[in-house]
């Protein structure tokens, strides 16, 4: 459900920004999903729990929250559709 969410909206998203710009839209929402995606996929590959940024060692924490799976996974997905809309669109 969010990914659709975040696919739908981040897809007008480019296609506001093409059409304002005066540019392909395709393309320009093929460049969002991938910029986008490239963003989450580094967030999603940060360590979280049990992993102390600030001391740089291992600490007892338990993680907080869901693991970072479900954003790596996200990113994947926008930056998939990217690809999709790039190899679809008319030259």
């Amino acid at each position: 459900m969010i990914a659709a969410v975040a696919a739908v909206s981040l897809g007008l998203i480019g296609a506001i920004i093409g059409w304002a710009g005066d540019r392909r839209v395709s393309a320009t929402i093929a460049s969002v999903y991938y910029i986008v995606g490239c963003i989450v996929v580094v967030l999603g590959m940060f360590p979280r729990g049990g992993f102390s940024l600030t001391r740089g060692t291992m600490t007892r924490r338990r993680p907080t929250g869901p693991g970072s799976e479900p954003t790596f996974l996200l990113g994947l997905v926008l930056i998939g559709l990217g690809v999709v809309v790039d190899v679809t669109r008319p030259f």
